[in-house]
């Protein structure tokens, strides 16, 4: 489908330069994301439960930043600028984290600096590539531009765990760290050498950064703003803070929400409770989702036989499984989405997140399948843990995109922008930050 909507819908072209750069944005997060459980149990020795909660923590504000970041990029930056605002952070992280180094404070500082970067990053990024599309011919291939920035997305996010958990595993783990870092840099120059596609998207505020307040520019309070967070972030990370953020950010958001009811009628009062509905059921999703990166993986490097004919597969490989399964799950569930609508045969919103908790039952049924032959034999065969892997992976492509694509159809008393924004807020630092704690039940020290 993309394809042919490529061959007669001619895209911006600065729709290369945006894939570039978030493939090896996905390819940086990932790739760390992969090694990070395993650094902080095997070479900073901190217990499963620490390890666990400071996972969770800096999971959690990655999902939680760009809301100010959007905010900034607004008022202050454009979105152009932002995105290299970010990417310099992202490669800044990598570099500090890949110093050999047991020292705890080395850690804090390296995330402190990728939640930030991913303040930038993450959303504007998104609205940087919108803002290609300004023709009503452009206008036909939003939806495939869009498409192919996640496929490429998907691919980084893919070959990372690969790259990085190989390296890592040959040379050590500054190296590892040090290709993600290296990728993002790839993806940033690539991004950068095409400047003149982007001439035509919103520019930095120049007045609005050079006003004053208490005599200081705005530029430099926003420098002043971004180091003080990076140091607050170590504070919090250190402390293990992450969850009073939390509660202030949702607490303001279900004030948002009984806002929105009390100014409802009756029948968008109905749609909010189906969007409720769906926060809450992506919240529990996720939380379970989430333990790929975590005690799954613990469990992989602990209790599962990755040895083939004398090469033993990193425990990172398996961290690719997950992107493989959106991509080939993606281009099944497309067909049969397609296949279903050509006989007039509609599925239910609810059937589609029941398919996809069906099919996140199944693969955690296997799991624990593997986890007891482990259990009766010192370790066992990945083939059920991957083949669980799988059915998760897949089990994504009925919750996310299903429950957006509900609440923006829905869209109750116009506020579809901050509903999509405070699902993805349940949904990613609630359930991240959720996910730890069920990961702690699977802790052995």
């Amino acid at each position: 489908v993309i394809g042919q909507q490529m061959n007669t819908i001619k895209q911006p072209k600065g729709l290369f330069h945006i894939i570039a750069i978030q493939m090896w944005e996905f390819f940086s997060y990932y790739g760390m994301r992969s090694l990070l459980i395993l650094f902080l149990t095997e070479k900073l020795l901190m217990s499963d439960q620490h390890a666990y909660a400071l996972y969770g923590a800096y999971t959690s504000l990655v999902y939680v930043t760009p809301i100010i970041g959007g905010y900034l990029a607004d008022k202050y930056l454009g979105n152009y600028w932002s995105v290299i605002f970010g990417g310099l952070l992202i490669v800044g992280w990598n570099f500090v984290l890949s110093i050999p180094s047991s020292d705890h404070t080395t850690l804090y500082i390296a995330l402190s600096l990728i939640i930030c970067g991913y303040g930038f990053f993450k959303t504007n990024s998104s609205c940087l590539l919108g803002e290609l599309y300004q023709t009503k011919e452009q206008e036909h291939g939003r939806e495939a531009g869009f498409s192919i920035s996640y496929i490429g997305g998907n691919i980084g996010s893919m070959i990372a765990p690969i790259l990085c958990g190989f390296a890592a595993m040959k040379w050590g783990w500054h190296i590892g760290f040090s290709l993600a870092g290296v990728g993002m840099l790839i993806g940033l120059g690539v991004f950068i050498s095409g400047r003149k596609n982007f001439a035509h998207v919103s520019q930095p505020n120049f007045s609005a950064l050079q006003q004053k307040s208490a005599g200081i520019p705005h530029w430099s309070l926003l420098i002043i703003a971004i180091a003080v967070a990076t140091l607050g972030l170590v504070f919090v990370l250190k402390n293990l803070w992450a969850g009073y953020i939390l509660f202030v950010i949702c607490f303001m958001s279900v004030l948002h929400i009984i806002g929105l009811y009390r100014k409802s009628d009756a029948e968008d009062r109905q749609k909010l409770n189906s969007i409720m509905y769906f926060m809450l059921f992506g919240t529990v999703f996720w939380a379970f989702d989430q333990q790929g990166g975590s005690s799954i993986s613990l469990f992989i490097e602990r209790n599962i036989n990755t040895n083939i004919g004398g090469f033993t597969i990193p425990t990172a490989f398996f961290q690719a499984i997950n992107p493989v399964a959106v991509i080939v799950g993606g281009a099944a569930v497309a067909w049969l989405w397609k296949i279903l609508d050509s006989k007039s045969i509609s599925v239910r919103t609810l059937t589609k997140l029941n398919m996809g908790l069906l099919l996140l039952t199944a693969g955690f049924s296997l799991i624990t399948l593997s986890s007891k032959l482990a259990m009766a034999s010192g370790e066992t065969t990945f083939i059920w843990l991957m083949v669980g892997l799988l059915c998760i992976g897949v089990a994504e492509l009925f919750i996310d995109p299903v429950a957006l694509a509900a609440i923006t159809r829905l869209n109750p008393q116009g506020a579809t922008g901050t509903l999509a924004g405070i699902y993805m807020l349940a949904g990613g630092s609630v359930a991240n930050y959720l996910a730890a704690d069920i990961a702690q039940f699977t802790s052995t020290n």
